[in-house]
């Protein structure tokens, strides 16, 4: 080898030997961002077992059992894993931490394409700036409002922003190539992992595609073989065999098929090919995909969920970071198309919960927080150091020497201002903190240990009207088997239409001849149930259930409508009180609109002297749920004055219902329900 091949591979040896130190230095950083939102996320952990789909997963991974759909099989097997593995707290807390871990590895993962993203946007600029805008954008997607609150419960949207930022570094590893080239095997196969695990565990990642695809289309990559596109094709869908593991984890699961008595059996999920196919699919939650309904309302949304996370002021970063990347398209369709595609499925999907799907739209938006900052630092930088610049004669003099000081002022003032933007993530961190601190959060768990102490009958039945509060309790059954032979019922336990409401949920309980019980007041449940109060629990109260007599000491025969009717009624009169109980039946279909029901006491000469009006099952079980052929008990209070004078009254009872605007629809006009005499 002559000398001139020896300073070519000595040359190469220093660039890879160079390459190797900065990939291990932004390791090092990317572990370090990590280590900081871990350590923050810690002091905001829950404590304990959750309500909801919180408390959900904190069973289902211990079991492990069947998720709801989509079933997150990724998420199920690694919880269980990690619970089982981690030898000290009780398995809801190691849930919590388990999510901790997971969003905090993803903070870290974030750096890496925020590095590169700013490395293609400005490879002049100082490297320490970079950094710095990488590590600001990182640590404001750590501490954005719904990001943070997730990452402190049992949930599964830290994973999810773990694998999106996964894509997207991964995506930004394939390099831009000056002619079209080929996307091979070797350049593509980790992309290809990292979406196939995407898929797995939350299906939303399909949204990335076309901007991944045309990431790669406008990168160069314009080729693939058919022998490497089959492999990338299953290194993709290797990881989606893990939904195979659903049936056995519904095996596992006590919860799957509830034994209410022995005619009423509740299948939560049925072990076929079409049920496990309904379940991945997501079927259920079909119904809430609305394009139709959507309007400037749901822009409106997003926008005010954006303030939530970054204010104002990092929305217009945001929006100078996407302008930076205007010379920069295949960078801008990476960003702003997967940006855009779960910008828009939120949109359009009508779920209660979607503000946590906006997730990924968060992540991409800090990362051009961060080259929005960038850039604007670059301006100011330029701006600041030329007014400073030594002109006339002592610029000639000094020469090259005042050149070199400009540029080192410039890169001082660009690294100065570029960590200025840690100053905004402490902001967040600020005003955020008290927002999602769970670090004292014990209400589920205070509220149904007071119950579980409570001496109920065997095979009890405890019902409420919200799924998430009955979550704790089948943690406490599955986990620590407590109380495994009482039953925890709530509405859309199954997809029955006998359970499409608390009205039927009830019935059914009723029906199984179990003790039943309310785990909460609801108010206006009276119209469905005899309801006796147990003693108060400091954070709980329970009331005893059963079936209310439904036989009216007097009948009648009043319609409203081709939809209700008033088959009968009761009358108490008492001191300055009379006691007036409407015996409703629902003739046709369920009624279309939620109306107060009113009953007026006219005297002789058809004058008001008092009346009652309100809406009959209060907000628990309104009109618009009863059921056809359905009688309801609704009770009237109306308080006489103490001067009533005795002589003939007439009772008269309607319906009818004021829409926001004030005025006053009638459900037919107000009948007479009987005349009656009041003596001294």
């Amino acid at each position: 080898m002559d000398e001139g091949e020896a300073g070519v591979v000595q040359k190469q040896i220093k660039v890879m030997s160079k390459s190797t130190t900065s990939q291990k230095t932004e390791t090092l950083i990317a572990a370090g961002t990590s280590a900081i939102a871990l350590a923050i996320y810690l002091l905001t952990l829950a404590p304990t077992v959750l309500f909801a789909d919180g408390g959900e997963f904190q069973f289902v991974t211990w079991l492990p059992g069947l998720a709801h759909p989509t079933g997150y099989p990724l998420y199920t097997l690694a919880g269980w894993l990690f619970s089982h593995t981690l030898p000290f707290g009780e398995a809801a807390w190691r849930m919590n931490l388990f999510s901790a871990v997971a969003a905090a590895l993803a903070v870290g993962v974030v750096y890496l394409p925020g590095a590169q993203l700013t490395a293609r946007l400005s490879p002049s600029a100082p490297l320490t700036a970079r950094r710095l805008s990488a590590v600001g954008a990182a640590l404001i997607f750590a501490f954005s409002q719904t990001f943070w609150s997730q990452a402190v419960i049992a949930e599964v949207y830290g994973m999810h922003a773990l694998l999106v930022a996964l894509i997207l570094w991964a995506t930004l590893q394939i390099k831009p190539a000056e002619k079209p080239c080929a996307l091979t095997f070797r350049r593509g196969w980790l992309l290809a992992l990292f979406f196939g695990l995407g898929l797995t565990h939350h299906r939303t990642i399909i949204l990335m595609l076309p901007a991944l695809l045309l990431y790669l289309w406008l990168s160069g990559c314009r080729k693939l073989s058919l022998k490497d596109g089959v492999k990338l094709l299953v290194i993709a869908a290797l990881p989606n065999l893990l939904y195979l593991t659903l049936p056995l984890l519904a095996a596992n699961s006590p919860y799957v098929k509830l034994e209410l008595s022995q005619q009423q059996t509740l299948i939560l999920y049925h072990n076929t090919f079409k049920g496990f196919l309904q379940h991945v699919s997501g079927a259920v939650f079909s119904a809430e995909v609305q394009p139709e309904a959507v309007g400037l309302d749901r822009l409106l949304m997003s926008l005010d969920f954006m303030r939530r996370q970054v204010g104002w002021l990092g929305g217009v970063l945001g929006l100078v970071g996407v302008f930076s990347l205007r010379k920069r398209p295949a960078l801008l369709a990476l960003t702003l198309g997967s940006f855009s595609g779960f910008l828009i499925f939120n949109l359009i999907y009508f779920i209660g919960d979607v503000y946590v799907l906006f997730i990924p739209c968060w992540l991409i938006l800090s990362l051009w927080i961060g080259l929005g900052w960038l850039t604007l630092a670059r301006i100011t930088s330029q701006k600041l150091s030329s007014r400073n610049q030594i002109r006339g004669e002592g610029a000639l003099l000094l020469g090259d020497a005042t050149a070199r000081m400009q540029i080192r002022l410039q890169k001082l003032l660009f690294v100065g201002l570029s960590g200025l933007l840690l100053g905004f993530v402490v902001v967040l961190l600020v005003t955020r903190y008290a927002k999602v601190d769970q670090s004292q959060n014990t209400i589920a768990r205070d509220a149904w240990q007071e119950i579980l102490l409570q001496e109920l009958p065997d095979d009890a039945v405890l019902l409420s009207n919200d799924r998430n509060e009955m979550m704790p309790l089948w943690y406490y059954q599955y986990v620590e088997n407590r109380r495994p032979d009482w039953l925890g019922l709530f509405p859309l336990i199954t997809p029955n239409p006998e359970y499409a409401n608390i009205g039927r949920a009830l019935d059914q309980a009723f029906a199984s001849q179990r003790p039943v019980y309310l785990i909460k007041p609801m108010p206006g449940l009276e119209i469905k149930a005899d309801l006796q109060a147990l003693p108060p629990l400091p954070r709980a109260q329970l009331f005893q259930a059963s079936a209310p007599n439904l036989s009216p000491a007097q009948t009648t025969s009043l319609s409203y409508g081709d939809t209700l009717q008033i088959i009968g009624y009761d009358l108490q009169q008492q001191p300055e009180l009379l006691t007036v109980t409407l015996y409703w039946q629902v003739s046709g279909d369920s009624p279309a609109k939620n109306y107060t029901s009113y009953v007026h006491l006219l005297n002789a000469d058809g004058a008001g002297i008092t009346q009652s009006d309100h809406l009959p099952g209060g907000v628990f079980y309104p009109p618009t749920l009863w059921s056809p052929g359905e009688t309801l008990r609704d009770t009237h209070q109306l308080a006489l004055p103490a001067d009533l004078p005795p002589g003939e009254y007439t009772l008269i009872a309607g319906l009818y219902f004021q829409p926001e605007d004030g005025s006053l629809e009638k459900l037919g006009e107000g009948q007479t329900l009987t005349q009656f005499t009041i003596s001294e």
